[in-house]
């Protein structure tokens, strides 16, 4: 199973999320992506932060660690735009946005996975 390495970014009490539309199913994820051959999760990281958000990331620090992934929180420069291979798989049955979603209103949406709904520090409500 390859693994991969989520960051959680939060600005103003948001926090940045995937917003998503493949094959008439509606969802959000955490940016992040599969970590490559040789690649710790730290990398993986912030390589998938530049090409997924065109923003560089610093001051990585692991929230939680799954069977299948890793879950940061860092700094950010930059706005995030949605970039890399996620612009050129857009289609009408294959959609990705990048959106800042209130961490108070994380029940409100089909977050995947479903726990992190829960697991969301309360320090993020006010950052």
């Amino acid at each position: 199973m390859r693994r991969s390495a989520r960051v959680i970014l939060v600005e103003h009490g948001k926090v940045l999320l995937l917003h998503r539309i493949k094959n008439g199913k509606e969802y959000y994820v955490v940016p992040g992506g599969g970590i490559e051959e040789g690649e710790t999760p730290e990398q993986t990281a912030v390589r998938e932060m530049r090409e997924e958000s065109s923003t560089d990331i610093s001051n990585l620090r692991l929230l939680w660690e799954t069977e299948d992934a890793f879950f940061f929180t860092a700094s950010f420069t930059g706005t995030p735009m949605l970039s890399g291979p996620e612009v050129e798989r857009q289609s009408p049955d294959n959609q990705y946005m990048l959106e800042w979603v209130p961490v108070n209103a994380l029940q409100e949406i089909a977050l995947v996975p479903e726990w992190l709904k829960a697991k969301m520090p309360s320090e993020f409500r006010g950052a």
